[in-house]
């Protein structure tokens, strides 16, 4: 009975899986009546037809099985000659949830996959975010030659610039990517914008990883406050306290005295400092280091706050803002998935009880207990009974 059954349950799974293997879509199965009259059926159709032929086919299982049964009935159940009564209700139990269980996986395997909100999840296809909802994320980064100096990293033999990715790569790993609106400004001599509300976190990586843009600036002096200036443009027309601004470089920069002052998007501002505060390394014709003295003072006059991240990545609790995801919108009752979830549940629990119920309580003879115990032919052979 049981490898019959498990025949059975193995076949509607089988069923289901090959199904699986085409795209979801109208066009799923074409049944031929005759010769030329194709009849075209849908997600909803085949999966009453795949659980309707588990059904009958679990049903001519069982009434195989009954007429087997009635010829050895007094040999598997005693005296008696038949099982408890409420086992007459197994066949009808196991056509039931062998055809919920493949009705169920059926609708899950046509259904779209569900979408969870992700602090890090990718930029596939995702639900419309609420305007409301939605972040804005501003990265001032420092293209200057000084950013190739090789003295970041926890050994301190990393470009500055390319730490400056892995600590992005980082900030990116922790927010909620759904929700965001990346731009780049880059500034050397001068500054100017090169990616607006992107929401693919790939064209932000591949600025990053070494993208020649010094190369679009004249040569002169780094001047820092020129990237604060045109980010602080560019982001002027957002919504109030909705942007993060990080600004990534080594603070090697001519002196400045006036800050611009950042419009009221601007809730937050980061500074990712890069390069040995203490020791320094020659660029070009002149000593280059970190200047923490200059990048503390500038954290201090915007209201942001000032990392070192040359060998550290920055904490998780700076990122707490960006890395909350929205609630999910209220729910709307019970979908067909979720109808298919408890049918799964359903057949499985069925399936899985009947065999140990059957097995415990499904006859009322005991053969073990009513049967004449025999004796162990040790005693046999100390007797003398046998030799």
């Amino acid at each position: 009975m049981r490898s019959q059954v498990s025949f059975v349950v193995v076949l509607s799974v089988t069923i289901s899986r090959f199904f699986c293997l085409f795209p979801p879509g109208r066009l799923l199965l074409c049944v031929h009546l005759s010769p030329g009259l194709p009849i075209l059926m849908d997600s909803h159709s085949l999966t009453m037809l795949v659980a309707v032929l588990v059904v009958l086919l679990t049903a001519l299982a069982e009434y195989w099985h009954i007429r087997q049964m009635q010829t050895m009935t007094r040999l598997a159940f005693g005296p008696a000659g038949g099982p408890r009564a409420w086992t007459k209700a197994v066949p009808v139990l196991r056509v039931v949830a062998c055809g919920l269980l493949a009705w169920g996986l059926m609708i899950l395997a046509f259904s779209e996959p569900d979408l969870l909100a992700s602090t890090s999840g990718d930029n596939g296809q995702q639900e419309e975010t609420d305007p409301a909802d939605i972040q804005r994320v501003v990265l001032v980064l420092d293209v200057s030659p000084s950013m190739n100096a090789e003295d970041a990293g926890a050994y301190q033999k990393v470009r500055r610039r390319d730490r400056v990715m892995e600590v992005v790569e980082g900030v990116l790993a922790r927010i909620a990517l759904s929700r965001t609106r990346f731009s780049v400004v880059v500034f050397f001599t001068s500054a100017r914008p090169v990616v607006v509300d992107a929401t693919d976190t790939n064209v932000v990586r591949n600025i990053l990883d070494n993208l020649p843009l010094v190369w679009s600036f004249e040569p002169g002096e780094t001047r820092l406050l020129d990237g604060l200036e045109v980010a602080g443009e560019l982001a002027k027309d957002w919504p109030p306290a909705s942007t993060t601004m990080f600004l990534c470089t080594d603070g090697d920069t001519v002196e400045f005295n006036q800050i611009p002052n950042l419009p009221r998007s601007i809730r937050k501002v980061e500074i990712l400092a890069v390069g040995d505060p203490l020791v320094s390394t020659r660029v070009g014709a002149h000593e280059s280091r970190q200047q923490a003295a200059v990048l503390r003072r500038l954290a201090a006059e915007v209201g942001g706050t000032y990392h070192n991240v040359n060998r550290r990545h920055m904490s998780t609790e700076a990122l707490a803002d960006l890395a909350r995801v929205p609630p999910p919108p209220p729910a709307t009752g019970l979908q067909i998935k979720d109808i298919a979830r408890i049918a799964i549940a359903i057949g499985a629990i069925v399936l899985g009880l009947l065999p140990v119920l059957l097995q415990y309580f499904g006859s009322a003879w005991h053969p073990h207990r009513e049967l004449p115990m025999q004796t162990p032919r040790s005693e046999l052979v100390a007797t003398g009974d046998i030799r």
